[in-house]
């Protein structure tokens, strides 16, 4: 079991070495101070992570099953409350207000308990931000190396050369290679995004923080503003593609950089979440039409607006382009936009396309059977077959990703929320578009619905919770606490 502390430790050192970003940047900004409390936790955190590092290195066996259940829950419940430490003693919030920053920012759920955010030094916004951004990438570890290997929720792999070798079973020094192979391809296309927004006349600390949020689809921005007037035209336009590079599955990139035509043609789920932006779009842009009038704006700024509102509820990052314009759509239509999702093997959030897919091809097969019962035939969603096994891993997720959304608006309900503010909350946080519930929809309700500020303890602990369920997908914390599996010990 020495993989579980060495590959944790080799993220911390990771988290750790990134302070690097905020200390450059509050040095180029006259932030004297910041840079030095951010240059003291990079010191510590070296020691601390780093240590554990050249202790087991080379030492390492291969992680056992419950092994990489553990490493899941440690990752991603330990390096939140480490990243929130910087945020509650440089700034004046209470610790459970920054860790609820620090635990929106790592699932890029994008809540927030601040009601401007630009009276923080822009360190402190850059290491907001850049969280979030490194929540985005392991997020793709996470499901590359252990989730997908490890079957959970009806993710495939095992037939894709993609992950052959590349999950905790492997040798260390082939992770280590994968997980750089991987980073660096998630920061040249940040590198693309930053460049895109630096040519449309954005200021390069904004050009960066955006970037960060598209590729991550996050929810977190670096100012208070509305961002149609920040970014402008092309601005929308650059950040609504990376929105879809996000909300698209890493298969079907390197699918194209690789040039397999045969496997592009029987991809579906990209297709699918490509669709949907559109269609969505088609219709923000028609509604936004019929209540602002035909002459109020260009039909370039028109387009422009729909698309990023469409990509940003698709890829689960909820930001909007102006305050209420995704209230053009009925609640109800956003909760169930976002309850979707994008791609599996993506860093947005929510069901996924693929197991939808996949429910669909199982019913309409089921139907079939009504007419032909003694007919055999396979079922496929794009490339992957359709079996017994897998829908019975799809079933099993959305049934606890319903009692999971069930239980958790009932519990923030009794903490005195309107029950449809506690809903939009609870599927906020499980599908890390955590953006939404601020969209403006108190207005129109007979409750006026709390600020995550104004939200008690109580309410704010659980959506933390809710929201590393939904990133860890629910069932990988179910199969670690499973009492049945360590009686079986």
């Amino acid at each position: 079991m020495l993989g579980v502390p060495f590959y944790l430790a080799c993220v911390g050192l990771f988290l750790t070495v990134s302070l690097v970003g905020p200390v450059l940047v509050a040095l180029l900004a006259d932030e004297t101070a910041e840079a030095l409390r951010f240059a003291f936790y990079l010191l510590v955190g070296g020691f601390l992570f780093g240590a554990p590092v050249l202790a087991i290195l080379g030492r390492l066996r291969r992680i056992p099953r419950v092994g990489r259940l553990t490493l899941l829950f440690l990752v991603w419940t330990i390096l939140p409350v480490a990243a929130a430490i910087p945020i509650y003693d440089m700034t004046e919030m209470r610790f459970i207000d920054a860790l609820f920053e620090s635990v929106s920012a790592f699932t890029t759920t994008g809540s927030t308990t601040l009601n401007t955010v630009e009276i923080w030094p822009q360190s402190m916004l850059f290491w907001r931000v850049q969280l979030q951004w490194l929540g985005g990438y392991l997020t793709l570890l996470t499901v590359v190396l252990i989730m997908a290997p490890l079957g959970l929720g009806g993710l495939r792999s095992r037939r894709s050369s993609f992950t052959v070798g590349a999950d905790l079973r492997a040798r260390q020094d082939r992770v280590l290679v994968f997980a750089v192979n991987l980073a660096l391809l998630y920061a040249t296309l940040t590198a693309l995004c930053a460049l895109g927004f630096f040519v449309m006349g954005i200021r390069a600390f904004h050009a960066v923080s955006l970037a960060m949020a598209a590729v991550s689809t996050g929810g977190f921005l670096p100012f208070d503003s509305e961002l149609d007037r920040t970014i402008g035209l092309g601005g929308q336009a650059i950040f609504a593609l990376f929105l879809i590079v996000g909300a698209t599955s890493t298969f079907w990139h390197r699918m194209i950089l690789k040039g397999q035509v045969g496997e592009l043609r029987r991809h579906r789920e990209s297709y699918s979440v490509i669709i949907m932006i559109f269609a969505i779009a088609v219709f923000f842009a028609m509604v936004s039409v019929a209540v602002t009038g035909p002459g109020s704006q260009s039909p370039q700024a028109t387009l422009a607006q729909a698309l990023l509102n469409s990509a940003s509820l698709v890829a689960t990052s909820g930001v909007q382009s102006q305050p209420g314009y995704i209230t053009l759509l009925p609640l109800p239509v956003v909760l169930f936009i976002i309850l979707v999702g994008g791609s599996s093997f993506s860093t947005s959030g929510g069901i996924k396309h693929y197991r939808i897919g996949a429910m669909f091809t199982q019913s309409w097969r089921e139907l079939d059977r009504l007419i032909y019962p003694n007919a055999v035939r396979s079922s496929h969603f794009g490339t992957q077959q359709v079996s017994g096994t897998l829908m019975k891993s799809i079933w099993s997720f959305l049934m606890v990703a319903i009692l999971t959304i069930t239980l958790g608006t009932i519990f923030v309900t009794t903490n005195n929320i309107p029950f449809e503010a506690a809903l939009t909350a609870t599927i906020a946080s499980f599908t890390t578009a955590g953006p939404i519930y601020g969209a403006g929809w108190s207005a129109a309700s007979d409750s006026p619905w709390p600020s995550y500020f104004a939200m008690p303890d109580p309410a704010k602990g659980a959506l933390m919770v809710i929201m590393l369920l939904g990133r860890l997908e629910v069932i990988a914390i179910i199969g670690l606490f499973s009492r049945r599996y360590w009686l079986s010990r």
